[in-house]
């Protein structure tokens, strides 16, 4: 399991129930951690973010850090497009400040799964080519105030193995 930080951590704590124990944080260096998992011989790497930095991954933005490329309303603007928004809701969430923000819109238009879906798809898609086929790669992505928002296709069978793994080493 590798989370970005603190939040993740929580998340994992208090919203999936799962042990924090050899869990690793990988700060904004998702893509230098994915390529170390596979130097490393990892079999299965499970990703675990808020949406304000893991939305970043559904364009291929592998080091979170807004100094290096922010994104993240361009990102959500073009999925919801892709749904089926219109230009006045896109142009909305670019004046976002906060994902959270842009999710409370992607709702009152409708949109909110459709994009949420979209954006895991392409998220999922980067995952796989970074880690070119040599181990399994997934994420789980939410938000504070909402919660778990979605996983890639994998990643509920890894956090379920996860926290088998980790309930058999604690005696649990």
């Amino acid at each position: 399991v590798i989370t970005p930080g603190n939040y993740g951590e929580d998340f994992m704590k208090e919203a999936l129930h799962a042990d924090l124990s050899g869990a690793v944080k990988c700060s904004n260096f998702v893509g230098e951690t994915l390529d170390m998992a596979g130097e490393f011989g990892f079999q299965k790497a499970l990703l675990i973010g808020h949406i304000g930095k893991f939305v970043k991954l559904a364009a291929g933005i592998m080091n979170t850090h807004s100094r290096y490329a922010d994104g993240r309303m361009e990102i959500m603007a073009v999925h919801a497009v892709l749904c089926g928004a219109d230009r006045t809701l896109a142009a909305r969430i670019m004046d976002c400040i906060t994902t959270d923000d842009a999710l409370d819109i992607l709702e009152e238009g409708g949109f909110l799964a459709e994009t949420l879906s979209s954006i895991l798809k392409k998220i999922d898609f980067h995952l796989k080519a970074r880690s070119r086929g040599e181990y399994q790669a997934e994420a789980v992505i939410f938000s504070n105030k909402r919660g778990l928002l979605g996983m890639t296709p994998g990643a509920a069978e890894l956090l379920e193995e996860w926290k088998r793994g980790s309930e058999g080493a604690s005696g649990k």
